[in-house]
């Protein structure tokens, strides 16, 4: 008993401690992920708030206060310094010690020298935002050219496993001697594996750039989504698994309205979440118009303010709407706002949230936070608008390749899909053949007729097209088909580099397809191989 009490604790301890280290890697990789995107942005900040030849202490402070995933870190330093008084250089070079991210480490590092050697902020500030830029979109051009390859790599994994998994089933098919459901079992899985292993390394070698925020306010087609979802998404899974998955497991032959059961399943799936997937798209595709309208505004409001010595709403009155695009509605609401003398802050977080852009939402608040300060409004306009069309530019070049990827993708899931139909098709219809032959021989024979039947048909025909049931055959189609359907939805969404919503878009889009396939292909082959001579014996 006293080495059980002495045990037990230790157990506790051990989980105790496991568990916030897993939890803490979680958090640590979500905020590794958009680490170079906010780094781009906190210099950004920075370099904006120094036009405003404010104090070290007031930089520091207000990008302390920030949303970044470096903020922490200059939270650090800010309270090293301001309650512990050590001096800033020394504060950088002891933060940067614990910092793992390198472009930070150094950053810290070069901003204490900089510091050290007196240099002044403004200047040290520019010349690292404008460095850091030609870095990071090194660093995106070459996690293009990466990703570029790794697309032709899973389209050549998407072929390849379909093929063996085709070739697996006709192993087990024309001869099998021990169990077909194992064999099948482990083919399914193998499929699974190539196709998760083909996302993960999409995902690894695609830019880490969001395109949406995640603010409570949100653009018009947003909330349609947050609206629709709560209802749409619980039916899709019901449908899904009422009329595909459930069928598929317990009557893999069941017909609805003379179709296919799990087909229409699909189909029905398809279309609930095509509306969806509509808007989505639709939002997707304002959001990049936004962004891309969003330089020429907020470099023109800048040069208005800082030319003109106007307010924001008055330089607001004064810029051409025409040439705003997407964004024209939401000035317009925002110059209405601020006419009316509603709360300026409270205005900019509407005109923000409405955008439903990450870059509007970053990039805004930096304008803001730098004229509210003093800073030269053309100056600001100028680094926030550089700091937007570098980005823009760069996702324009990832749209390239992403439709190209995209184009290419669902034809081969419709020939893929729609082999694996037809060979499984021909191999029940093969089986359900070499069966009858072997039953109508053995009805013709005489005297050993009682003897042959006896004998079970998979043993008159030596293993040969009859251990499988055609059941399994169909269930091996239809789930191979639904791994098809997850892995390129998922794909498709990470090298576009969209929103998540956008899984409704190509979710609906491949559901729809694969229906039709499972309800057209099967009765094509019945048309195609009817051999009703051959069935007669003659």
């Amino acid at each position: 008993m006293e080495f059980k009490n002495l045990r037990f604790p230790g157990v506790l301890k051990f989980r105790k401690i496991k568990i916030p280290e897993f939890l803490e890697n979680l958090r640590r990789l979500s905020e590794e992920k958009l680490m170079d995107n906010d780094l781009l942005f906190s210099l950004t900040y920075m370099a904006s708030l120094s036009t405003a030849n404010i104090s070290r202490d007031k930089v520091f402070e207000m990008i302390a206060e920030s949303e970044y995933a470096t903020s922490k870190y200059f939270r650090q330093i800010r309270d090293l310094t301001q309650k512990w008084h050590y001096d800033y250089a020394t504060s950088c070079e002891l933060i940067a010690e614990k910092v793992k991210h390198k472009r930070l480490k150094n950053l810290l590092n070069r901003f204490a020298n900089a510091i050290a050697a007196g240099e002044p902020d403004k200047e040290f500030l520019e010349r690292e935002w404008v460095t850091f830029k030609t870095i990071r979109k090194d660093e995106y051009l070459r996690n293009l050219e990466s990703l570029r390859k790794w697309t032709d790599a899973y389209v050549s994994i998407l072929v390849s496993t379909s093929l063996i998994s085709i070739v697996i089933l006709l192993s087990v098919v024309i001869y099998s001697r021990g169990d077909p459901l194992s064999t099948i079992l482990v083919s399914i899985l193998s499929c699974l594996a190539f196709s998760l292993f083909g996302y993960f390394m999409l995902y690894k070698a695609t830019p880490k750039d969001a395109k949406v925020h995640d603010l409570l306010i949100k653009s018009k087609e947003q909330k349609m989504i947050s609206r629709l979802q709560i209802f749409l998404l619980p039916l899709a899974a019901i449908v899904l698994s009422l009329l595909s998955i459930i069928p598929a497991i317990l009557n893999p032959e069941a017909k609805i309205f003379g179709m296919d059961a799990k087909g229409l399943g699909l189909i029905l799936t398809g279309v609930v979440l095509l509306p969806l997937g509509i808007i989505a798209k639709r939002d997707d595709v304002k959001v990049s118009k936004r962004d891309e309208a969003f330089t020429s505004f907020i470099r023109s409001l800048g040069a208005i303010i800082a030319g003109a010595g106007v307010t924001v709403a008055e330089a607001l009155s004064r810029i051409d709407t025409k040439n705003l695009g997407e964004l024209r509605d939401l000035v317009v609401q925002l110059h209405k706002r601020l006419s009316l003398g509603l709360d300026p802050r409270a205005s900019w977080e509407k005109f923000i949230g409405e955008s439903g852009s990450y870059l509007i939402n970053k990039l805004t608040r930096i304008f803001i936070d730098a004229t509210e300060m003093g800073g030269d409004a053309n100056v600001v306009g100028e680094i926030v608008g550089s700091s937007n069309l570098e980005m823009v530019l760069l996702r324009l070049k990832r749209n390239l390749i992403s439709a190209g990827f995209i184009n290419l993708v669902i034809p081969l899931h419709i020939a893929m899909v729609g082999l694996i139909l037809f060979i499984t098709k021909i191999l029940n219809k093969f089986t359900t053949l070499i069966n009858m032959m072997f039953a109508s021989q053995m009805s013709e024979i005489g005297g050993a007729s009682e003897i042959f039947s006896r004998t079970p048909i998979s043993g008159m025909n030596l293993g040969f097209f009859g251990n499988v049931p055609t059941e399994l055959i169909d269930r091996y189609a239809f789930f191979v088909t639904l791994i098809l359907i997850f892995a390129n939805a998922f794909s498709m969404r990470v090298v576009k580099g969209s929103a998540n919503y956008m899984l409704y878009f190509y979710f609906s889009i491949l559901m729809i397809i694969s229906g039709i396939l499972m309800i057209v292909v099967p009765p094509a082959v019945d048309m195609a191989f009817s051999i009703p001579s051959f069935m007669e014996g003659g």
